[in-house]
């Protein structure tokens, strides 16, 4: 009992006594650890390509695709749950029934899963979507448990409470595949409305990114004092939308000049002179 105390007071020692009996032990179950973390390492990378090629070729035709993802993430929980029951089985011991309901374990939470995902909170959005929210817009960068990352356009890093950010607007751009660009041209009244509505509408046919459908229109959308409010409405591909508002910008900017047939009112300011007698 005195020599188990001082061993256990002097681990160095401890291990030195030991050694023989240490050495065999891993020697006799070591091989069933390497063989474990193999079979882990080249089932979890079999189903991670497959996840990578369903999200390739499969996602896009799917209108749902809840049921795939439950699939291949059951998929990795039942890699992890045979490599334990091989490893438990090749040590010596019986894991018959036990591996029955584990895997019935498995399948029922995979099951529930599904009915439960549309009914548990969760962000709006995932890495690499570009959102605004709490009046910063960028890409998401990353998610945690307690902060969403977004990088901003000017490459800072912004670190948002997800408290925060689920109590604010959120506006996600990836989510819609097309975007609707919106200028607004202040027109003087001596102007030929429908010229320029014709030259506005021919910038937009000369630009290739524009898309046909929904076709792009201009509206007369208010009439003042100043002048008259004309409003260009048209649709890009999302990726294409500051590249091409940039362009049409331009290219209005050119028709406003000499003989380009649309006048911009002037900008006006009212003055009251009130009798000081």
């Amino acid at each position: 009992m005195e020599e188990q105390q001082a061993s256990l007071s002097n681990p160095i020692e401890f291990l030195r006594q030991n050694s023989d009996v240490i050495a065999d032990e891993i020697s006799q179950y070591g091989y069933i650890v390497v063989d474990s973390l193999y079979f882990i390492v080249l089932g979890m990378l079999a189903v991670f390509l497959l996840h990578k090629l369903a999200s390739r070729f499969l996602y896009p035709y799917l209108q749902n695709t809840r049921l795939v993802r439950v699939v291949f993430g059951t998929l990795y929980v039942l890699v992890l749950v045979v490599t334990v029951l091989i490893a438990l089985k090749r040590a010596g011991l019986e894991t018959g029934g036990m591996g029955q309901v584990l895997v019935l374990l498995v399948l029922f939470a995979a099951v529930l899963v599904y009915f439960l995902i549309p009914f548990l909170p969760k962000l709006p959005f995932m890495p690499g979507h570009m959102i605004e929210t709490s009046g910063v817009t960028g890409i998401v960068d990353s998610i945690s448990s307690f902060h969403t990352t977004l990088r901003k356009f000017d490459g800072t890093i912004v670190f948002l409470p997800n408290a925060l950010v689920m109590a604010s607007r959120i506006q996600n751009f990836s989510y819609t595949p097309t975007r609707r660009v919106e200028i607004k041209l202040l027109l003087s009244h001596d102007t030929d409305i429908e010229a320029a509505r014709g030259r506005v509408l021919e910038a937009v046919a000369a630009d290739s990114r524009i898309l046909a459908e929904p076709p792009a229109a201009t509206y007369v959308t208010g009439v003042d004092a100043s002048g008259v409010a004309l409003t260009l409405y048209c649709w890009v591909n999302n990726a294409d939308f500051l590249g091409a508002q940039s362009d049409l910008w331009l290219r209005l900017l050119q028709l406003t000049g000499a003989g380009g047939g649309i006048s911009l009112a002037s900008p006006r300011q009212e003055v009251a002179l009130r009798d000081a007698r």
